[in-house]
């Protein structure tokens, strides 16, 4: 039994992390998050807390009242656990959300004043322990790249180039891929000439991640191989993790923000639409066939994801695509190319005659004033865009963002339009 609800639980999480709000419904999840986050902070997974503490403050400015106030619930609940063990960088990221949950009178007094009592505690570094934490001991591996720092400063330059060296070796042949390459970088460091423990390290570390990979992968992702070269793929490979799903289990929703892109190594996924209260099938994606579709573009997923039978996929994050872009300046632009060759997702339903529009679109152009409004309808910022169209549904307008990733800041806002009619008055 025990085993089985840890399952339930990780099986929870997971699909936390995929953007999917509503097991926050469930209290037996959200009872046990406070403490499930403050595990993972502890044993050096702050990367993963985060996320999570991302997802459940987006949950609590969801459209979906129920689900709104279960995020509010759980992100003072994990607050006021975080503020406990005095871990206050991870707890003011969560600041300007427990601010709007204090001061809304959309919620009820004993959580406004639980989240007033997170941000003070925040504010005035004051533990709610009455101990503060012991410091953590510091791991083995930075333990000895201190060391071996200290020698440098100390002078003996050659030596602790030596033992940096071996450490970058040592850290590839474990598999910690993401070390090795930090520690290789640091060589420069201690000797920016020391071209020779450079190249030799970056050429054990490729020699490592090649044979981390199975020749049955190799075979699936043959086609991309044509695109990347070895280093480019064993990269990758290295930055994707690994997730596997249940038959019928929802890899992605349609309407869910999620950034990330699926390369499918084994089973298949079904990808379909809502159409009203009906599922539209669309195609099936099978081993060596990837899906991703608001990774290179800011956009919702307009489809499912849907695992059909036990299925295996490797997942890239926009935030490792972009360290590995740093690494490897080009390989962004050839995983566009490569997606939009293989992907053949809008072809098929036009073959099927699917139109996703409810509505009639109407085409009307013209210059109208947008305004990004928060949950009091206070407006949070201004700008001017150009209309395109209008529908029963919505509107369509463009406006210049110089930086891309800027975009995706617009997903899930409540904006207000005010465009000019014939009469010279503004409806909004």
């Amino acid at each position: 039994m025990i085993q089985q609800n840890l399952s339930s639980l990780q099986d929870a999480l997971n699909r936390l992390l995929r953007g999917e709000h509503k097991v926050l419904l469930d209290q037996t999840i959200t009872r046990a998050l406070p403490e499930t986050i403050i595990r993972l902070i502890n044993n050096q997974k702050s990367a993963a807390a985060e996320k999570l503490l991302e997802q459940i403050q987006l949950a609590s400015r969801e459209v979906d009242k129920d689900i709104r106030q279960a995020g509010a619930a759980s992100l003072t609940a994990v607050a006021a656990r975080i503020a406990k063990d005095c871990h206050w960088e991870i707890l003011d990221k969560s600041t300007a959300s427990l601010k709007a949950i204090a001061g809304s009178p959309a919620y009820a007094d004993e959580l406004r004043a639980a989240a007033a009592g997170a941000i003070q505690m925040a504010q005035t570094r004051q533990c709610a322990a009455e101990e503060k934490t012991p410091e953590k001991p510091k791991d083995p591996l930075t333990l000895r790249e201190e060391q071996i720092f200290q020698l440098a400063a100390m002078g003996n330059k050659e030596v602790a180039k030596k033992q940096l060296f071996d450490l970058v070796v040592a850290c590839a042949r474990k598999k910690d891929f993401f070390n090795a390459e930090r520690l290789r970088e640091r060589i420069y460091e201690i000797d920016p000439m020391a071209l020779m423990e450079i190249i030799q390290s970056g050429d054990i570390i490729e020699e490592e991640k090649s044979g981390a990979i199975s020749k049955d992968h190799l075979d699936i992702w043959a086609r991309l191989l044509t695109v990347l070269t070895s280093e480019e793929f064993n990269s990758l490979y290295h930055e994707m993790e690994e997730r596997t799903y249940r038959p019928e289990e929802t890899i992605v929703s349609q309407g869910a923000k999620n950034d990330e892109l699926f390369f499918i190594n084994q089973g298949s996924a079904r990808v379909s639409y809502m159409g009203g209260e009906k599922e539209l099938f669309l195609k099936n994606l099978g081993s060596g066939e990837i899906a991703g579709e608001n990774f290179f573009n800011a956009s919702v997923w307009t489809v499912s994801l849907t695992a059909q039978q036990q299925t295996s996929v490797s997942v890239l994050k926009r935030e490792n695509l972009a360290r590995l872009e740093q690494r490897i300046p080009g390989i962004e632009s050839k995983l566009v190319d490569y997606y939009n060759r293989a992907s053949d997702l809008y072809a098929a339903m036009k073959k099927k005659g699917m139109d996703r529009r409810t509505h009639e679109r109407y085409r009307v152009e013209g210059k109208i004033q947008l305004q990004i409004v928060d949950n009091k309808d206070r407006i949070l910022s201004s700008f001017r865009g150009q209309l395109t169209d209008i529908s029963q549904g919505g509107l369509s307008f463009f406006i210049r963002i110089t930086k891309k990733e800027n975009c995706r800041l617009l997903l899930g806002r409540a904006i207000k339009a005010s465009v000019p009619v014939s009469t010279g008055q503004e409806k909004v």
